[in-house]
């Protein structure tokens, strides 16, 4: 297993770019397809199983109201997320 989050927030396993983005905001983590001109997408966002997520560990502290998720699991669910969406 291999996750990278690139400087513009792409979402890349195992080498793969997957074409999904990555953002952390005061009310959780959010993972979206960017828009696009070429191939076309619309913007879109896409539920995932936790609110929040820790990009930076596997077994973060829980020192907030919202509990984080950690680094694998957030792998572990875009890797379920990618089997649902349709192919590019």
């Amino acid at each position: 297993m291999s996750l990278e989050i690139a400087t513009n927030n792409t979402i890349i396993i195992d080498g793969q770019n997957t074409a999904l983005k990555v953002t952390q905001t005061g009310q959780g983590t959010i993972v979206y397809t960017p828009e696009s001109t070429f191939p076309p997408s619309k913007y879109q966002e896409h539920s995932m199983p936790h609110v929040r997520y820790s990009l930076a560990h596997d077994n973060p502290k829980p020192n907030h109201a919202t509990p984080a998720a950690g680094r694998s699991q957030f792998e572990s669910d875009v890797r379920a997320l990618l089997r649902e969406l349709p192919p590019a």
